[in-house]
C-alpha cells in the first residue's frame, strides 16, 4: 500500500507539523485561552440547546456544520432542536439541504449520530462537542476542516483546493468508516501536540492545538482580506455572517437567555 503523503494532493500540498507549530506560535494569549476551551464551551452549547442532551446537540451542530460558520451552524441547529423537525431543501429558509433535514429528523427520532453520519470530519466533531474534549486518551480525536487543513499545509487553500483533498472518507460495507488520509493529517497535529507540550511543560491535546491555531488561521485569513481589499466573495461571506450574527443574538436572547457561553471564530464580530 502506498505511503499517505505520496497521494498526489499531499504531493501538491505538502502538510506537515511544522505549520501547525507555527501557527500555534503566532497564537495571542487571549487565542489560546479560547481554543484550550473551545470544545467544553461548545459541549455547554450543545447541552443548552437540546436540554440536556449533549449527544443531541452534538450530532445536530455536526449535521448543520458543513458549508455553515459557526455561528450560522449554531443557529440552525438550535432552530432546529427548538421546532423538533428537521430543517433543510428549498424553500426552507436556512442554508441546509434536503439530506441534512433527513438526518435531523433520524436524530431526533431517537437514532445516535454515530450511525448517521459518515464522514470522518463531522463524526469527530460531533464526538469533540459531546465530551468537550477526548472521551477516551488514548483515541484523540481531531476535526481537519478546510482551515485546520490549511494550517497543516502552512497558508491558506481555497475552497476548491480543500475540496480536493482525500479527507472526506466514506463509509465502508462493513458499517466502519474508511479515514486513512484523514488521520494522516491528525497525525501531524498529535506530533504538533506532542511537541507544543514539550515546549510548555504541560499536556496540550491534539484538539486544542487544532483549535488554537484553527483561531489563528481565520485571524490570519481575515488580516490578509483586509491588506488587499474585500472581493465579491468576502463581502458575501462578511454579510452572511454579520446576518447570521444578528439572527443568533435574537434567537438567544428570546428563547436560550441562560445560555452562558459560546466559542468564537478568530474573526472580529461582522455584526
Amino acid at each position: 500500500m502506498p505511503e499517505t503523503h505520496a497521494h498526489p494532493w499531499f504531493r501538491v500540498h505538502p502538510v506537515g507539523h511544522q505549520n501547525i507549530v507555527w501557527h500555534w506560535n503566532q497564537a495571542t494569549r487571549d487565542e489560546i485561552a479560547q481554543g484550550m476551551r473551545w470544545y467544553s464551551d461548545a459541549h455547554h452549547v450543545a447541552t443548552v440547546i437540546a436540554g440536556g442532551n449533549a449527544h443531541l446537540g452534538a450530532g445536530m451542530l455536526a449535521i448543520y456544520s458543513p458549508q455553515q460558520g459557526w455561528i450560522g451552524n449554531v443557529l440552525n441547529a438550535a432552530r432546529v432542536l427548538r421546532e423538533g423537525k428537521g430543517i433543510g431543501g428549498p424553500g426552507c429558509g436556512m442554508f441546509a439541504t434536503t439530506g441534512q433535514k433527513r438526518a435531523a429528523d433520524r436524530l431526533l427520532n431517537g437514532e445516535r449520530y454515530e450511525d448517521i453520519l459518515s464522514g470522518p470530519k463531522i463524526r469527530d466533531f460531533a464526538h469533540l462537542i459531546e465530551f468537550g474534549g477526548d472521551r477516551d486518551p488514548d483515541d484523540p480525536r481531531v476535526v481537519i476542516d478546510r482551515h485546520a487543513l490549511s494550517v497543516a499545509h502552512g497558508r491558506a487553500l481555497m475552497s476548491e483546493q480543500y475540496e480536493s483533498a482525500p479527507v472526506n472518507g466514506s463509509r465502508r460495507k462493513d458499517g466502519s468508516i474508511s479515514r486513512r488520509h484523514y488521520d494522516h493529517v491528525v497525525s501531524l497535529y498529535h506530533r504538533a501536540a506532542e511537541r507544543i507540550s514539550a515546549l510548555a511543560g504541560e499536556h496540550i491535546s491534539a484538539h486544542q492545538v487544532q483549535a488554537v491555531t484553527w483561531l489563528v488561521r481565520q485571524r490570519l485569513n481575515q488580516e490578509a482580506e483586509q491588506r488587499r481589499g474585500p472581493n465579491r466573495l468576502d463581502k458575501g461571506r462578511n454579510h452572511a455572517r454579520a446576518n447570521s450574527e444578528r439572527a443568533w443574538n435574537e434567537f438567544r436572547t428570546t428563547y436560550l437567555p441562560n445560555l452562558a457561553m459560546c466559542p468564537g471564530t478568530g474573526y472580529q464580530s461582522a455584526a
